[in-house]
């Protein structure tokens, strides 16, 4: 299981392990950067005998840079280090470094008069460029100096590899203007949000963990994210011995004239999931647009009172029967969605996921958001949706979306899934991360899917964390499965559910050695 933390949070592990377990720091600092140079040596050793180039910070990220260097040096390579920094090193980092200066290990100061000129011929000379530069202490914009060394090494044609997180972003949130271009980035312990979120994922390439001896027991007061993966992937359980009573009654409020196919992508979806009854509720007016609805989904009215107003107590006895409600595909914004909406958040106590126009009457009507405190419903928005819903802006969103994120949980007492292309779960206990999919996904009723899977999922007695975090999961795990056939822009939702949960995801290779 691949953990995520903030930076605050690992410092806070290297501490305690440090002063409740008596492991020195060099210790880590030493385990850190033999983890790292053994992956290398093992992984890229064709590369490395073309020279290797490490560039170090003063920080501790420096220092395992220096300790990369050292066994790289051991193991025979050609090293040269840059540094790239000035201030205040930690002892360990110090002692890292000059034992690097012992061993005659070639060094570029930052204060050397051509500095420029003899970073610049070793990295275009090097089969591989280590960044140990800043780490996750990094924030605000890099100085001239590092930028254009960052621009050189960006340049080459080496192997670029980024210990813990590539320089320049920030590890916390990914901002980033320009930094590293990482091919692969090692992380030290656990993954890092900016791993995931905004440009961090740009510049992170592959990402692989790399243990340093952290004890197992101080994670247990840690509460991280969760990486979903093919370690963490899992469907709902299922018995030979069972009837479809068994896997739930979804209750799918969508579609309107002209956006039917939202109601029968959501519905086919909840059924591909595995539930055992999908009925599509409409106004009684809209019955006929749904003629042709798919032979497994049913269709019926919702009912209403003379002057078109909602039979309240025939609904509530309607959905009596239901396990989930799916609300918002296709509605469009009306006052007949308003009154559906109203109705069952101030009835509806069971599992619901409230999608597309389901949020954007939600956002118009904040009134409705006390309805939300504590049931288990779930909401599904996009980044334009969730700014409407939280009276954000994308570029606040930009800056820090888990702090947007887990300002507006907490305010309203509900559950998110985040759409974009880090999907970010969130509930008061449990964050989950997915990363799986690709640009096929951009199109009209990808959203309508996702959702469906997501109550087919809580029909079958999933919980809301698992609902969401598995269907965004399988969602993009089928995209990418589906461009090793074809090209991504012609994937359509209808290609997702013909292909969903047809086969598994192998776990990411390390880059080609070019």
């Amino acid at each position: 299981m691949n953990l995520i933390v903030s930076s605050q949070q690992i410092k806070e592990l290297d501490s305690k392990t440090i002063n409740d377990f008596g492991i020195p720091s060099r210790v880590l600092m030493e385990n850190a950067g033999k983890g790292c140079a053994d992956l290398l040596h093992n992984a890229f050793s064709g590369l490395l005998k073309q020279g290797v180039v490490v560039l170090c910070g003063f920080g501790n990220n420096g220092g395992d840079g220096f300790v990369i260097a050292r066994w790289l040096d051991y193991y025979g390579y050609d090293v040269s280090i840059i540094t790239v920094c000035k201030g205040n090193s930690s002892p360990e980092t110090i002692a890292n470094r000059d034992l690097c200066k012992k061993l005659l290990i070639e060094f570029i100061d930052v204060n050397d008069e051509d500095f420029e000129e003899l970073s610049e011929q070793v990295l275009f000379d090097a089969g591989i460029i280590i960044d140990a530069v800043y780490g996750i202490n990094f924030k605000g914009k890099l100085n001239e100096q590092v930028s254009n060394l960052f621009k050189l090494a960006n340049e080459t044609k080496a192997q670029r590899v980024a210990i813990d997180i590539p320089s320049g972003v920030n590890a916390d949130t990914g901002t980033a203007e320009l930094a590293f271009q990482a091919g692969l980035t090692l992380s030290i312990e656990a993954l890092k949000y900016g791993h995931l979120l905004g440009n961090g994922k740009l510049f992170s390439g592959i990402l692989k963990v790399i243990p340093i001896g952290i004890p197992d027991l101080l994670w247990d007061d840690v509460n991280a994210a969760v990486l979903l993966d093919e370690t963490t992937a899992q469907l709902p359980d299922r018995s030979d011995f069972s009837h479809k009573g068994d896997y739930g009654r979804i209750a799918v409020f969508a579609g309107s004239p002209g956006f039917t196919g939202a109601a029968f992508l959501a519905s086919l979806a909840a059924v591909k999931s595995g539930a055992g009854l999908v009925t599509i509720f409409c106004h009684p007016e809209q019955m006929r647009l749904y003629d042709n609805k798919p032979y497994e989904v049913m269709v019926r009215a919702i009912p209403v009172q003379e002057g078109g107003k909602i039979d309240s107590a025939a609904l509530m006895q309607t959905l009596d029967r239901y396990d989930v409600i799916l609300f918002g595909p296709g509605c469009t914004v009306s006052e007949f969605t308003l009154q559906t909406l109203g109705f069952v958040l101030n009835v509806w106590n069971k599992s619901a996921v409230i999608d597309a126009d389901g949020l954007n009457t939600l956002a118009q009507h904040p009134e409705l958001y006390a309805q939300l405190a504590d049931k288990p419903i779930i909401l599904t928005p996009h980044w334009g949706e969730f700014c409407r819903l939280a009276g954000t802006t994308t570029d606040d969103l930009q800056q820090d979306c888990m702090a947007q994120l887990r300002q507006f949980v907490e305010k309203h007492k509900t559950k998110v899934l985040l759409k974009s292309h880090t999907s970010i779960y969130h509930d008061s206990d449990i964050t989950y991360l997915n990363i799986s999919g690709n640009d096929g996904l951009a199109t009209g009723g990808s959203g309508d899917v996702l959702s469906g899977l997501i109550a087919g999922f809580l029909a079958q007695k999933m919980s809301p964390a698992n609902s969401a975090g598995m269907a965004a999961y399988y969602l993009g795990l089928t995209a990418e499965q589906l461009a090793d056939k074809q090209k991504k822009l012609s994937i359509t939702p209808t290609a997702i559910l013909d292909n969903i949960f047809k086969c598994e995801q192998a776990e990411a290779d390390l880059p080609d050695e070019k």
